[in-house]
This record gives C-alpha cells, sequence and structure tokens, in this order.
C-alpha cells in the first residue's frame, strides 16, 4: 500500500540473467514489459519487491540500476501524494472563512483615523475571525454614515480574507463669510440642550436644561456694570425632542445593492457605449486616445417583499434613513420607536415617533446695544 509507486529495472546482460528471473518468478515478484537488449535487460516492477530483487541481484551478482518510472508525470496516485493536495485545497477553503484584516482606506489620515476609531467602538470585532460574525454590508454602512453626516457613501470590498472600507466624503460647498455676527441665537424648536459648539456669545441656558421655542440660547451682548458689550453670537446648540410621523409605503420595494468594482478595458471603435466610471487608469499618450481602463461600480437590484417580519430588520431602517435625509446637517437620530403599522391594499401605514438630536441654534440680527 505504501510501496506501489511503479520502477524500472536496468541489469547488465550477463549469464546469470535467466536464472536471477526465474528466481524473481519464483519468489512471486511481478514483472511487466520485460524487454531484453544487446547490453541490458529492462524490466518494471513496484516498489514494495526492491528489497527481494536486491538480494537476489546480489546472489547472482548482477549490475543493477533503478529508475522511478514516474518521475515526469504531474501527479502520482500515492497516498502521501492525495493527503498533500487534499491539504493544499483545505488550507486555502478554510482561509477563505476567515476575515484577517479589515482595513480603512480614506482620503485623509484624520478621516481615516475618526472612521477607524468608530468602527472599532460599534462593532468591537477582533481579527482573524469568522466571516459569519462580519455584519452585513448593509448594517455597516449604515452605522458609519449616521455617525459621520460629513460621509456620502462608504465603499466595502472584500478580497479573500481582507475587508477593505473606503469612506466617500460629500462635496464641500462654499461656505459664505458674513462678517456681521448675530445679535443673539434663538431656539427654533422646543427640546432638552444636550451639548454646544459656541465660536462667540454667552451661553444663556445650560446642558440638559429644556429650551423652549423663542428662548434666547446664546447671547451675543454681555453686560459689563451698566454698560452692554455687543460681542456677536455665532455657534450651534444641540438639544433632544421627540418628532412624530406618519408614513405609508407599497409592501413590495425595489431596492438597487452596490456589488464588487471591476475593471475594464475599453477600446475606441468597438465599445461605444458611456461607461459611469470609478476612477480611470493613465495610459501612455500614444495609448489613451484608443484604449480605456476604466474601475465600474456596478449595481443589482432586487424584490424585497415587506411583511410583519421583517418591520426591525427593513421597515425602521427605512423609515430612519428616509427621515435623517429630511433634517439638517448633522442632526443624529438617537432612538426610533413604531407606534403603530397597518397593512393592506399592498401597502404598509402608521406612525413612528423618532428621538432627533439637532442644532436648533438659529441667529437673528437686531441694534448692537440690544
Amino acid at each position: 500500500m505504501w510501496n506501489n509507486r511503479p520502477i524500472i529495472i536496468r541489469i547488465k546482460r550477463h549469464e546469470n540473467v535467466h536464472p536471477f528471473i526465474q528466481t524473481l518468478h519464483a519468489q512471486h515478484v511481478p514483472l511487466k514489459r520485460v524487454v531484453f537488449r544487446e547490453q541490458e535487460v529492462i524490466f518494471e516492477t513496484n516498489m514494495r519487491y526492491l528489497s527481494k530483487i536486491r538480494r537476489s541481484r546480489s546472489r547472482y551478482r548482477l549490475k543493477m540500476t533503478v529508475h522511478y518510472a514516474d518521475e515526469l508525470h504531474v501527479f502520482r496516485a500515492q497516498l502521501w501524494t492525495l493527503l498533500g493536495l487534499f491539504i493544499m485545497i483545505l488550507i486555502p477553503l478554510f482561509c477563505a472563512q476567515v476575515v484577517w484584516r479589515v482595513d480603512i482606506e480614506a482620503a485623509s489620515p484624520e478621516l481615516q483615523q475618526q472612521v477607524e476609531k468608530t468602527f472599532k467602538e460599534t462593532f468591537k470585532m477582533e481579527t482573524p475571525m469568522s466571516k459569519k460574525g462580519l455584519p452585513t454590508d448593509a448594517i455597516i454602512r449604515q452605522e458609519l454614515l449616521e455617525k459621520h453626516r460629513e460621509l456620502a457613501w462608504v465603499h466595502i470590498e472584500k478580497h479573500g480574507g481582507r475587508v477593505i472600507l473606503r469612506p466617500q466624503e460629500s462635496p464641500k460647498q462654499a461656505e459664505q463669510t458674513n462678517e456681521k455676527l448675530a445679535t443673539h441665537l434663538v431656539a427654533t424648536k422646543s427640546g432638552v440642550i444636550t451639548h454646544f459648539n459656541i465660536q462667540n456669545g454667552e451661553r444663556k441656558i445650560s446642558v440638559n436644561d429644556t429650551a423652549y421655542d423663542g428662548d434666547v440660547l446664546v447671547s451675543g451682548v454681555i453686560e459689563s456694570g451698566d454698560d452692554h458689550v455687543f460681542v456677536g453670537a455665532k455657534g450651534e446648540v444641540f438639544a433632544d425632542y421627540w418628532l412624530e410621523c406618519t408614513f405609508k409605503i407599497p409592501t413590495k420595494l425595489t431596492m438597487e445593492t452596490l456589488q464588487q468594482k471591476q475593471w475594464r478595458v475599453l477600446v475606441k471603435g468597438i465599445h461605444s457605449e458611456e461607461v459611469d466610471y470609478v476612477q480611470k487608469k493613465e495610459l501612455p499618450n500614444w495609448l489613451d486616445p484608443y484604449v480605456s481602463i476604466v474601475e465600474e461600480q456596478q449595481t443589482k437590484k432586487m424584490e424585497v417583499v415587506l411583511d410583519e417580519s421583517k418591520v426591525d430588520s427593513l421597515l425602521i431602517p427605512l423609515l430612519h434613513e428616509k427621515m435623517l435625509r429630511s433634517l439638517p446637517a448633522k442632526t443624529v437620530i438617537k432612538k426610533e420607536n413604531l407606534l403603530q403599522a397597518k397593512w393592506g391594499n399592498g401597502t404598509v401605514e402608521g406612525k413612528v415617533l423618532f428621538l432627533v438630536n439637532e442644532n436648533i441654534a438659529s441667529p437673528i440680527h437686531g441694534p448692537q446695544g440690544e
């Protein structure tokens, strides 16, 4: 079983060759393809009989050489070869089920550190880990977009045991500078103050206090004895408040998911269609007019039926994202409670209550001594 590897025996012609071969037959040594030539005798057998052959050769004093018959074979049908092949296949399959690294590639080191910190604090993953323990792309993207409002999208790529997150920032709008500071910052909504981001002015309310619509949050006029000094008010004041909304959406939804990016070679004259690409490789000037190498971002559409079993996994996240898009920048939805939901006639309608954290400060202008 262990020594069935085929071998070729070459024996120099001698008067003892025939008695030698007869002895091997008597010992039940299988001989295949026996060839008698002018200078030598050649035959094939198995490695397991080599010890018997050597003892007989010594007895008849013959000169013998041994060669493996399968030296030129790519695959040898041996137990060790099969075992090695099995291990060679098993190791990549095992490694493919493990996430070894999670890398974040951002446009700036600051953004990379911020997203990396958020990712570690939110998911608390230790690599290496099983791919079954990795959250879905939708959950990872939702958490990062919610906590980093400056991001437009998070591209997620998976290459073997490596996961790459590429956060993409929203286009920055040019801020209009206005040298004229506001007299006061007043509340546009009622809520519980959570934190301040003030550049100018004096706070008129504290954290955890309740502010009402129209209250002065930050004053740009500081009292100094009988005098009033205008310093201007500028900044943000964030507060929590509850927002109740009604909704009505169809139960059959068509959703688009981003697929893995892929590179494509376009040849002018053959590919005439317009291609929406993420990035393009730079080619030599003499080749660029004729060939383009672009990276495409494919999307996949899928039909989803919304039922009662998908309230937490699909309905709430949809309402969360829809509401978040309608609110100002830097707004965070901390919590959502589904008050009621009613299915019928291919739609679902109801009410949902959101706990919103938003900048409620609005500047007002007036006389500087006001």
